[in-house]
């Protein structure tokens, strides 16, 4: 039972011609010199090169990685050197040129390494169409759709009907015709990895009843290998082959405007294109040539050769045998749908399945175009049902809303139109250079559209950041208002004197404590001879530590009578003096007991309670109670007075160091014994003298003291630090030299060296100088 075929409207019997070509045998090509490879062979991206000039290359290898998903990647079709990657002339209607790797070939032929798999069956869809997307597998019927993106259906697009196209209908080619008669093998097997990769429910090969070798041909490789597929004879008509008709005319089902036959769960593949797959799969070989129909009567052998990707036209036309003085025309493709090619070095590419060599007779110029008598001719064998007239005045008046009004983009270019026209108007020509404009025009809205969605997201970024600076700035101005409100409400609220009292006596204690740990940790390092000092420094600021504790019974002192601060700075410092006082006698009273010399400790002593007496407040004068009027302040000592104390002390001093010599010589009976009686009474003279001195000095002064304590000018209170400085720096160099001169005296034998004991009493005096000063600037700094 013979399945039912439909009827397509519209369609042309043009002349076949077909009888040139399809009697011989494909035959293969001699391999050219030179062979250029457009980066645009198929619909889509254009390929990626991988090599560069000077490249060394393999027959094979890949070349040029496919760009994006509609993309499919290119191979070497020879083995060779990469010598120039440039734009160069490619099959066009325009001429135009596009980027291409030139190879010059070595004629060795070389191949790369492959990856054949001839158990095909073991493999899943979709490592089958990752072998086909990496051969480079475009569409060879003449659209050049990458065949992996093709097959790759959508989940909702289950494909029911595969469709295996080798009508051929237009006139002149006949590459299909041969495959078919010549490899029927390779195509059946082509289908099968079709039908295994798709699962479709039944496979129509689809064949024009002019083709009979090629019918028997499949049918009897079909039966053979007991595949369930259907060969499907059609009558013979022009353009029958259209994807869309062709659905048409086997299914009965028309290709809604703007979808795809996918969407109708039909899938068609040309017969090239299957035995292509095959190879790619099972043999492992790229797509790198493609058999192509050489015809016309201006060539000496037609036929269809096996040609490899990228040769140049011209020297297949010279294999062929081309007489140059007949050859008026140049096309390629069939004369329907094909185009004239002005450049005859440009190159076959993958989608160039016949090259016409025609003479003046046998394809003659169109005649001038007349105007149009509005015939109807054209809609009647346009096979989309169509209004070229409608489209050609609208084409020529570049309404391209009204073009596509009339689903200009439906019209599959079959030419037709053209072909019946008997004005010989070029309909097909203008159709496709209104849809170039339209594309173009289209790319320059979208273009349009895109600045414009950008200036608006900027202008939107824009405005965004200014608002979010302006909140900023309003939020920083709060907060500014919320602090300067805060400082004023502060400002305005009464000090609280005793807590920044007690915060400054946190302090002195702190400074206190810390000084004792320091002491305690020099105790411990220290030898024997230096720790009797730190213990007398350690006590004396431990007494001062519990002054500076406060006193739970006793209310703090009322925050605005200054002169309750004077009195407690001044009770402080008194405390001080006393604690000063205490520590010179520990360390005197720790010397004698260690024998170590007690001069300069008996000098410390005696300025440290001249200080305290200058502190002390006068005999039986009551302490001035908190809050009261302080006491008259004692007249200052002068500079004589200052003088002839400090000589007192120091006559005191040598006085009793002298008495402990006699006592260890006497106690010893030594032979110095009586040396060292007369220094002791030559000391004790000097002692009485200065102590008259001193006396006759205090006789001098005024007795009754200054009612009232005279202030002196303000200084700044950078100045009397910076001088309390210098003269505690000057205070503890004088002590480290006092240590030294003794420390030197003591190694000396019999301590009778005349320059040790010179410069001992040198030290002696500076240092006695230096604490005198310190103390008076001490007691001008705070007032007392």
């Amino acid at each position: 039972m013979s399945r039912r075929l439909w009827e397509i409207p519209g369609g042309v019997h043009p002349p076949l011609r077909k009888e040139q070509s399809r009697q011989a045998p494909i035959q293969p090509v001699a391999l050219p010199p030179r062979l250029v490879l457009s980066l645009q062979q198929h619909i889509g991206a254009a390929a990626t090169p991988l090599v560069k000039v000077g490249d060394p290359v393999l027959k094979g290898q890949k070349i040029a990685e496919a760009k994006g998903f509609v993309s499919a990647p290119l191979h070497a079709p020879s083995s060779g050197t990469v010598v120039s990657i440039e734009p160069h002339p490619v099959p066009h209607p325009s001429g135009m040129e596009e980027l291409s790797i030139i190879i010059d070939t070595d004629g060795e032929e070389r191949w790369c390494d492959l990856a054949p798999c001839p158990d095909y069956h073991q493999l899943d869809a979709s490592e089958l169409l990752a072998r086909i997307r990496e051969a480079g597998i475009a569409g060879l019927g003449g659209a050049g759709f990458p065949s992996a993106v093709k097959l790759s259906a959508r989940p909702e697009q289950e494909v029911r009907t595969l469709i295996i196209n080798g009508t051929e209908c237009e006139p002149y080619i006949s590459a299909d015709d041969r495959l078919m008669r010549e490899r029927s093998e390779a195509l059946v097997t082509g289908i099968d990895i079709l039908n295994q990769i798709l699962k479709p429910e039944e496979v129509l090969i689809a064949i024009e009843d002019d083709k009979p070798e090629a019918i028997q041909a499949l049918r009897r490789q079909i039966s053979d290998q007991q595949r369930p597929f259907e060969v499907v004879v059609l009558p013979t008509k022009y353009p029958s082959g259209g994807e869309k008709q062709l659905i048409q005319i086997l299914t009965g089902c028309e290709v809604p405007s703007g979808e795809l036959p996918a969407d109708l769960g039909i899938l068609c593949q040309n017969v090239g294109t299957t035995a292509a797959i095959r190879d790619a799969v099972i043999e492992g070989r790229p797509l790198i040539s493609r058999i192509t129909t050489l015809t016309g009567e201006a060539i000496a052998e037609p036929g269809n050769r096996e040609v490899l990707i990228g040769t140049p036209v011209n020297h297949l036309l010279a294999l062929a045998g081309v007489d140059e003085q007949r050859l008026k025309r140049l096309v390629i493709g069939g004369p329907m749908m094909g185009f004239s090619l002005e450049q005859a070095q440009a190159p076959i590419t993958k989608t160039v399945n016949c090259v016409i060599a025609a003479t003046a007779s046998e394809l003659p110029p169109p005649p001038p175009a007349q105007a149009c008598i509005r015939c109807g001719a054209c809609a009647e064998v346009c096979p989309v049902n169509l209004l070229p007239q409608q489209l050609y005045w609208h084409a020529r008046a570049k309404d391209y809303s009204q073009l596509r009004h009339h689903n200009l983009f439906d019209c599959i270019e079959c030419g037709a139109c053209s072909y019946s026209c008997p004005s010989h108007i070029p309909l097909v020509q203008y159709y496709r250079a209104s849809k170039a404009d339209i594309r173009a025009h289209e790319a320059m809205q979208q273009k349009a559209e895109y600045s414009r969605i950008r200036f608006e997201a900027r202008e939107a970024r824009l405005q965004r950041m200014e608002e979010e600076k302006a909140a900023k700035r309003k939020a920083n101005a709060e907060r500014a208002a919320k602090l300067k409100a805060a400082k004023q409400a502060s400002a305005s609220q009464p000090a609280a004197p005793a807590d920044s009292e007690d915060k400054a006596l946190k302090i002195q204690r702190a400074k206190v404590a810390a000084e004792i740990k320091k002491l305690n940790r020099q105790l411990e390092a220290a030898a024997s001879e230096e720790q009797s000092a730190l213990k007398a420094s350690i006590a004396a600021l431990e007494s001062q530590l519990e002054l500076l504790q406060p006193s739970p019974s006793a209310p703090p002192p009322p925050s605005s009578d200054d002169s309750a601060s004077d009195d407690k700075a001044a009770r402080i410092k008194l405390a001080m003096a006393k604690a000063a006082v205490k520590k010179a006698e520990r360390a005197l009273a720790s010397a004698e007991q260690a024998g170590a010399p007690l001069e300069a400790l008996e000098a410390e002593l005696a300025q440290q309670r001249a200080a305290l007496q200058t502190l002390e407040p006068a005999s039986g004068e009551a302490t001035v109670p908190t809050g009261s009027r302080p006491p008259p302040s004692r007249a200052p000592l002068s500079e004589a007075q200052k003088k002839l104390k400090i000589e007192a002390a120091m006559a005191r001093a040598a006085l009793k160091k002298a008495e402990r010599a006699y006592a260890d010589a006497a106690q010893s009976q030594s032979a110095g014994q009586q040396g060292l009686e007369e220094e002791v009474a030559r000391l004790r003279e000097d002692l009485d003298s200065a102590l008259a001195k001193l006396e006759a000095s205090a006789d001098a002064a005024p007795q009754e003291a200054t009612p009232a304590v005279s202030t002196p000018a303000p200084q700044p209170a950078e100045d009397g630090e910076a001088e309390l400085k210098r003269l505690k720096i000057r205070q503890a160099m004088a002590r480290a030299a006092l240590k030294k001169a003794q420390r030197a005296l003591d190694k000396a034998p019999d301590n009778s060296d005349p320059g040790l004991t010179e410069a001992l009493k040198a030290a002696e005096r500076e240092l006695a100088q230096a604490t005198l000063a310190l103390d008076g600037a001490t007691t001008e700094t705070s007032g007392g």
